[in-house]
């Protein structure tokens, strides 16, 4: 094989467990290898970090040539795509398994090593979870938004059930739940959700695992700096706070809604 097993590659598995796969395409039946996220929150984090480190890991070794980007301006969409039985074989090799994704498994070479495990983790986080701040409701007139929390979620119950073992070792508490499926929903699956909740927590997921999503860094960054962080802010508005330019106070007194929904 010529795509290594490193820490590098483990982060890319985890990467695609969440917004990623090898698909069949359309009308082809050929398969191909896409990652996408979201247009607006999740292109900094592909131009910067995703495309260089698919580049490195798998393009330049394979192809001697960077990944192509896809975008779609109307389903506000942005990542990498690759089609090629070269990338398929090499791609199952590192345990991103083929067609639509089921139940999934964290592949053995990276579940037993820790560095490998992190690295997993990261980038599941950075693209199938979210970092939110929410009200404590315990303190009367409280506005401010200090509770912060980590949440991952999968419609697989194994993997959930790997991720909570594996957050078990690495000494970090967490809440694992599911929401079923709701009778008018497009999704025909339940949700398995683990959510990492309060300061002390949140800081060793940040400190040993970390994140390299700014959408994720900049709140954590925030919350860090001032205690709280403002939800339903831009990227860009939360760069602007952590410069000085403008106040996270401010946020409020342009209309924060009395009651976040958790994920912003």
């Amino acid at each position: 094989m010529i795509v290594e097993r490193n820490e590098n590659t483990a982060e890319l598995v985890g990467l695609s467990f969440g917004d990623g796969g090898l698909t069949y395409r359309k009308k082809t039946n050929r398969m191909r290898f896409q990652l996408c996220g979201s247009l607006k929150d999740d292109k900094e984090h592909y131009n910067k970090y995703i495309i260089p480190l698919f580049n490195k890991e798998v393009m330049f070794p394979i192809f001697k040539r960077k990944v192509g980007i896809i975008f779609n301006n109307r389903l506000r969409f942005y990542g990498i795509s690759v089609e090629s039985s070269k990338i398929v074989e090499e791609l199952s090799n590192l345990g991103i398994p083929r067609g639509i994704k089921e139940e999934l498994f964290i592949p053995e070479w990276i579940k037993f090593n820790k560095k490998y495990l992190t690295r997993f983790l990261r980038g599941f986080l950075d693209t199938d979870g979210c970092v939110s701040c929410q009200k404590n409701y315990s303190i009367k007139n409280n506005k401010l938004h200090t509770q912060i929390r980590i949440y991952l979620v999968s419609t697989s119950k194994n993997l959930m059930e790997e991720i909570c073992q594996c957050l078990k070792l690495l000494n970090i508490k967490y809440i694992f739940y599911h929401s079923k499926v709701q009778a008018n929903s497009k999704n025909n699956k339940d949700s398995y959700y683990v959510r990492v909740c309060g300061g002390v927590q949140v800081n060793k997921w940040f400190n040993i695992i970390g994140s390299n999503n700014p959408k994720h860094k900049t709140k954590y960054q925030i919350w860090k700096e001032f205690g709280f962080c403002p939800p339903h802010t831009s990227l860009e508005e939360r760069k602007r706070i952590l410069k000085r330019e403008i106040s996270p106070y401010l946020c409020y007194k342009a209309g924060v809604p009395e009651r976040s929904n958790g994920h912003a």
